[in-house]
């Protein structure tokens, strides 16, 4: 009786070893996938700022334009 009471507890804690285990697999899964989720938010901040710094641009020439056509409009 002794030897199947062993057996049982080597088998629930050899279960509990690979349930471990596998919720480490999961956790470094996880904590990869964060880091490339990390480095793609990164690399899409930068381009919203490339792409602000390029809509403030656009902004200063189209009030340039408007100060030249309303010049041309005068001289007319």
């Amino acid at each position: 009786m002794t030897s199947k009471v062993e057996v049982l507890r080597a088998l629930k804690l050899l279960f509990e070893h690979h349930k471990a285990l596998d919720k480490k697999e999961v956790l470094e899964k996880q904590s990869q996938e964060q880091s490339q989720m990390k480095e793609r938010l990164a690399a899409l901040s930068a381009h919203v700022t490339e792409l602000e710094e390029d809509l403030d641009t656009a902004r200063k020439d189209l009030l340039k334009s408007e100060d030249v056509n309303v010049k041309l409009q005068r001289d007319v």
